[in-house]
């Protein structure tokens, strides 16, 4: 009996290890996601964006926001407000808004050469939200990651 047991433990763990590995595997071996070769799902002027995140954000989010597994590309263009460089020393543009203070903040994966403030630029990027604070009365930025400049 302790035998058969001892079987079933043994084979029970080794199937375990068999399904991570496999899982492991797969998760290794999963395709990049790709900005640039991705059409976006959307095209907005960056005021647009802003007002349509700081007036309705469900709606907003349901339209710019995808999940994981869904990941929604849009196309955003405006005016340069100033370029900055994070601790991670990614760059990152700010394109102005028609609220003081508030930017659509994008993140770059790509190139930036030959960029300056005040410039007309537009972007592809993953949106992942609004950040605000409104107790202390601090406008709100709409977050843009892995941005690529567009033709």
């Amino acid at each position: 009996m302790a035998s058969k047991t001892k079987k079933i433990i043994l084979y029970s763990i080794a199937g375990m290890v068999l399904i991570g590995t496999s899982i492991g595997y797969k998760m290794y071996n999963k395709e990049h996601f790709s900005v640039s070769g991705t059409r976006p799902s959307a095209a907005i002027a960056a005021i647009i964006l802003h007002q349509t995140f700081s007036t309705d954000s469900t709606t907003a989010k349901n339209t710019f926001i995808g999940d994981e597994a869904n990941q929604k590309i849009i196309q955003v263009d405006g005016e340069i407000a100033a370029i900055k460089e994070d601790q991670q020393g990614n760059t990152i543009i700010l394109l102005k808004t028609a609220t003081d203070g508030a930017f659509i903040n994008c993140t770059m994966e790509g190139r930036t050469e030959r960029i300056n403030a005040g410039s007309k630029i537009v972007l592809k990027g993953i949106c992942t939200g609004y950040n605000f604070d409104s107790e202390m009365g601090i406008p709100g930025d709409v977050i843009l990651i892995r941005c690529i400049i567009s033709n």
